[in-house]
């Protein structure tokens, strides 16, 4: 096997800062200490998406067939470029055309790590041109969110969840409620059952998440500007949340107990859709911006209704209900797509101008302006969600699309 493709998927891992075991990182430190360039290599691949362009564009030029092939496939996997016809009228972006009618996702690093070990191998081999400068960054730049929320209690008391240390936050009912690492879990500490039903409110900003761990033992991940109404305690035939935003949900399985998601203040109006599971998991999608309610499926069987309409989801369908439309089922979506953010991803899979401008605001925390006439644009592509708003948008702009920042506006220009 080649040296490369033996080490790209510890390399992958490490510089997307995923833990390696034991194993993996004496493996990893034998190969850097093996090449004199490689420490330095591999920073670059992480720091500057321009010259990581660069080198791929120039490692296709090159003509070495089947370690090309090799690495094209590994490209091509994580949606590096979109082979397309020149006749297309909307053009994917961010990208640029080459000799061999290829389009290259500009500064998408994180889509190029798979093939960082091939790269660095190549480019060791075949005597690379000199690295171009890297663009300046963007004025006034913007960092991205983090584990930002606040916990309002059943006497109405509110908890910046943010600022307070990890440890036991309050006590609410039977439960104990403990933050750590950016999850607030409930734990029942008394056996008794409540008098009536007591609830809490977990809300995030724009620019920010949180995880929470219900005294059922469901897992909600809340994305930004988002809200969860939920019991303390479940003491009825069901298990009923409130939703506005988006969250990611694995449902604790208890077949005699339904969990239900009410959507609130979704596209759809101020009462949404519901959703009723025994055990599963799925993302739900109502932010009153966007252009439809949507629940998507990852495992198990969710039924969705709204109205008097309902629908039955396997994996990998989509309930969706438009603004003043009726409800329906999509089949085959791409639900890496549609969860990547809960894995601190951007995940664009022929996302539009104004879709991926949405996401940005949220996480970013900016607002969003168009001046001119801008060609409708598509986007593929993963992005970390760690990264500043400028290197984002260095990867977003292409020959139809630009952008600028002032404080904490983005304005988008042809």
């Amino acid at each position: 096997m080649d040296e490369p493709f033996e080490i790209d998927p510890i390399l992958s891992k490490y510089i997307r800062e995923e833990p390696l075991t034991v194993a993996e990182e004496a493996v990893l430190h034998e190969w850097i200490a093996d090449g004199e360039d490689r420490a330095s290599m591999i920073e670059r691949f992480r720091n500057d998406p321009t010259w990581t362009r660069n080198q791929l564009l120039h490692l296709e030029e090159i003509g070495h067939l089947h370690i090309w092939k090799k690495l094209e496939g590994r490209l091509q996997s994580e949606g590096v470029w979109v082979d397309r016809e020149t006749t297309e009228e909307t053009p994917v972006t961010p990208m640029l055309n080459s000799t061999r009618s290829r389009w290259w996702l500009y500064g998408l690093v994180g889509c190029v790590l798979v093939a960082v070990a091939s790269v660095v191998y190549l480019l060791r081999v075949h005597q690379a041109p000199a690295a171009v400068a890297v663009a300046p960054p963007i004025p006034g730049d913007v960092q991205p969110g983090s584990n930002k929320a606040t916990l309002t209690l059943t006497d109405g008391h509110v908890v910046t969840l943010d600022s307070a240390a990890d440890g036991v936050i309050t006590h609410q009912g039977i439960a104990q409620v403990d933050k750590r690492n950016g999850t607030l879990t409930y734990r029942a500490v008394a056996s008794e059952k409540p008098a009536a039903p007591s609830f809490n409110v977990l809300a995030t900003p724009r620019a920010g998440q949180f995880a929470l761990f219900l005294p059922d033992g469901t897992h909600i991940w809340l994305n930004n500007a988002s809200s969860i109404r939920y019991p303390v305690s479940f003491t009825g035939d069901s298990r009923d949340v409130e939703l506005t935003g988006e969250a990611y949900f694995e449902v604790a399985r208890d077949v005699a107990h339904p969990f239900r998601v009410h959507i609130r203040n979704s596209p759809a109006g101020a009462e949404g859709g519901t959703i009723e599971v025994l055990g599963t998991s799925f993302n739900a999608m109502a932010y009153a911006d966007e252009d439809a309610e949507r629940a998507t499926l990852v495992e198990g069987t969710v039924r969705y209704g709204y109205g008097g309409s309902s629908t039955l989801l396997k994996p990998a369908e989509e309930a969706v209900l438009p603004k003043n439309g009726a409800l329906k089922t999509l089949h085959h979506v791409n639900v890496e797509e549609i969860t990547a953010w809960k894995n601190g991803y951007f995940h664009f899979d022929h996302a539009s101008l104004e879709t991926t401008m949405r996401q940005l605001a949220r996480w970013y925390d900016v607002s969003v302006v168009y001046q001119g006439k801008i060609d409708p644009q598509e986007f593929m592509g993963k992005i970390q969600r760690t990264m500043p708003l400028s290197s984002v948008l260095k990867g977003l702009e292409g020959e139809h699309v630009h952008f600028l920042v002032a404080g904490k506006q983005v304005t988008v220009t042809p």
